[in-house]
């Protein structure tokens, strides 16, 4: 950032930290209340849960959700999903990650010996 002032020119850094709502605090807990989430960000116009999105949230004790064209900053999702998807792989192994819903942000459907 550039900050022009009377007699020249003075370079400005600035570091923004996030303060989240969600994050890997929140999905332990979530977790531990037996209601987790995998955060989605659809936009305008969320895709609605198929049958199938349905029946993996029953197997699975979990609920997509989608915060549509408000979503928090990226980080927060990030590290909210990143940890719920530990907490599945230690209860169901990595099976669930064949059937989640290709949008649910930051997952990598195949592990590298990721447990």
């Amino acid at each position: 950032m550039v900050i022009k002032i009377k007699n020249g020119t003075t370079k400005i850094i600035l570091t923004l930290e996030a303060i989240c709502k969600y994050n890997k605090d929140l999905a332990e807990k979530d977790w531990k209340n037996g209601k987790p989430k995998l955060l989605l960000v659809g936009s305008i116009v969320p895709i609605a849960n198929s049958l199938s999105d349905k029946k993996f949230e029953r197997k699975y004790k979990i609920e997509y959700f989608d915060f549509g064209c408000t979503p928090p900053i990226q980080e927060c999702i990030k590290a909210y999903n990143e940890r719920i998807f530990q907490l599945m792989d230690r209860k169901y192994g990595v099976k669930w990650r064949k059937k989640v819903r290709s949008d649910v942000k930051y997952l990598k459907k195949t592990l590298n010996n990721n447990r």
